[in-house]
């Protein structure tokens, strides 16, 4: 009995970790698509009026690393 209590702790331990996890990564990505809007706002006469596609974020985000180092 005390090894099924320690387990279903450990795998309830495991999902909230999961989880957490998944909320963070989604966090990142949208703070890593405004960086990248505000990048393109910064270095563009006027501001885009559409959203932007995965390409043109990881192209602003590789020249905003060129730009760092």
């Amino acid at each position: 009995m005390f090894w099924f209590i320690v387990s279903v702790l450990l795998g309830t331990i495991a999902a909230v970790s999961l989880i957490y996890n998944v909320v963070k990564d989604t966090k990142i990505d949208a703070l890593e698509y405004e960086v990248a809007y505000l990048v393109k706002m910064l270095f563009e006469d006027k501001s885009p009026k559409r959203e932007l596609s995965d390409d043109e974020v990881r192209e602003i985000k590789d020249k905003w690393d060129k730009l760092i180092k």
